[in-house]
């Protein structure tokens, strides 16, 4: 934000905006977040695919990162399992998820 500043590219309106922000409102789509992992047991479970598994890891990083975060983004072990079980079953099909 300061460099923006110094180059003059921030006006008033935009800076408001900025100031104004909440913190709550911040940082919570999965591209403005750390990469998340696949815990130890559901990375063996794919892996445990070999098909799958060499189909994941040959997409996108971005693909990878959007996956993984969606699956251990669920709150509930079940629901992460499903998601996991769907990704798995896709991969050894070689279908992208969307």
């Amino acid at each position: 934000m300061e460099e923006l500043k110094k180059k003059g590219l921030m006006k008033e309106p935009g800076l408001a905006v900025y100031h104004n922000r909440k913190d709550s409102k911040s940082g919570v789509y999965s591209f403005e977040k750390e990469a998340a992992k696949l815990d130890v047991d559901s990375e063996s479970l794919f892996k445990s695919n070999q098909t799958a598994w060499d189909f994941f890891v040959k997409q996108a990083p971005s693909y990878r990162k959007t996956k993984i975060y969606w699956i251990m983004s669920a709150r509930q072990e079940a629901t992460r399992f499903a998601r996991l079980n769907k990704l798995i079953i896709a991969s050894e099909r070689h279908i992208r998820l969307f």
